[in-house]
């Protein structure tokens, strides 16, 4: 009896250590599964938690991904809360320990509208009667509380991600804004026009506008600590040049009176002459002619050319990430969000004036509308920074850095 115990429980040790590395290793599933009316498939890749699920049910059909760690667990949408208003077809999902984790989405016209974007009686009476399930509008919401910096610039504190540090331009050199505000300053002068700027990574890289007609000096500010560094050039530049972009630790700037192109290294703090051909990156190395560099071709890190028809496309991810499409409406850019998985099902995610004023962050989206900077992310829209200035100036510009 005591040897047939002791066989039983090496038998158990084997097995719970069989399961053990079987849920170590495991890299995913795929599961199907049913709530009330609706087949939902999830899909589950454990390399970055990303759960992809198709809902089903009749003349409905959405699909959605969310990035949260469930300990590799299957089945983890446990209830779906689902009204057709008419207008709108709305869905709640709520996953498993009853966590809420996006906001109701609405599908209309082959488009996913979340409730803070919509306005609509029907969808807000949903709403409401989601509250017994433990939904909150207000955790979707914008916090409006702002404080005036200065007759031109106002900030809503509430909104700030603890470990972002934001920056814009001022005409004396830069505004840094994380716990504190704090000005510095680069010019002697006012400069109202500075086109041989860029933010990147934790640094702000502009030429030395203290001069007149060329310049053999940058400055790179880093946004955590407002240090300034001097990067110099053994060749003088002109101030007809533009920066093109930023590739890693390395910018690239273009010279139109030379028609030289420049490769700065934050690296190194070095600037050399980059010989043969002009350098061109969208997602990956190529050349462009010298009509394209005197016309003011500027790098696009996330081109993607798999769909058609809007003014841009990017790619961030692979098999589980999003394309953004950037659709034009009169003077402003419709933003939308589609799973590589499905991109067929677009969602409406906000709203930009200025499509080259977009910074991708993990978990975060930093755009500009109109005078206000705002950030994007899996709770909706928040304000950050209100700056009259932008509705004069396009050439202000802004940056984050998320540490």
């Amino acid at each position: 009896m005591k040897y047939l115990m002791k066989v039983l429980l090496v038998l158990l040790i084997l097995l719970f250590g069989l399961k053990l590395i079987i849920h170590i290793f495991n890299k995913g599933h795929k599961v199907d599964y049913t709530i009330g009316n609706f087949n939902i498939k999830e899909t589950y890749k454990a390399k970055n938690n990303n759960y992809y699920f198709q809902i089903k049910a009749d003349d409905f059909n959405i699909n959605f991904q969310i990035y949260k760690n469930y300990n590799k667990s299957q089945k983890v949408i446990t209830k779906i809360k689902y009204q057709d208003t008419g207008n709108y077809k709305c869905i709640l999902p709520i996953y498993k320990n009853n966590q809420i984790l996006t906001d109701i989405m609405c599908l209309k016209d082959n488009t996913i509208f979340y409730y803070h974007d919509i306005k609509d009686q029907k969808v807000d009476g949903f709403a409401k009667s989601l509250e017994k399930d433990g939904y909150n509008k207000n955790e979707f919401r914008d916090n409006t509380e702002v404080k005036k910096l200065s007759n031109r610039e106002a900030l809503y504190e509430e909104n700030l991600v603890t470990n972002h540090y934001l920056a814009f331009e001022n005409y004396k050199g830069l505004t840094l804004i994380n716990n504190t505000v704090k000005s510095i300053k680069l010019f002697k002068n006012d400069v109202y026009k500075k086109q041989i700027h860029i933010f990147t990574d934790k640094y702000y890289i502009v030429a030395d506008y203290n001069q007149e007609y060329t310049f053999k000096k940058f400055y790179a500010v880093n946004l955590i600590n407002g240090n300034i560094r001097e990067i110099r050039s053994y060749n003088e530049i002109s101030f007809d040049s533009i920066i093109e972009g930023a590739v890693g630790d390395d910018i690239y700037i273009f010279d139109k009176d030379a028609e030289v192109q420049y490769k700065l290294s934050l690296k190194y703090e070095t600037i050399e002459k980059v010989e043969d051909e002009i350098k061109y990156y969208n997602g990956k190395w190529t050349t462009m002619t010298l009509n394209e560099a005197l016309s003011g071709k500027k790098f696009d890190n996330y081109y993607s050319a798999d769909i058609s028809g809007y003014e841009k496309v990017n790619k961030l991810g692979d098999k589980d990430g999003y394309y953004y499409l950037y659709k034009k409406q009169n003077d402003k850019y419709l933003v939308y969000k589609a799973d590589v998985q499905n991109p067929k099902l677009k969602t409406y995610i906000f709203t930009t004036t200025n499509i080259d004023s977009v910074i991708y962050l993990k978990n975060y989206i930093y755009f500009q509308n109109g005078t206000t900077i705002y950030y994007y992310y899996d709770k909706g829209k928040r304000k950050v920074l209100d700056n009259t200035e932008f509705e004069f100036n396009d050439d202000i510009s802004f940056g984050v850095y998320a540490k």
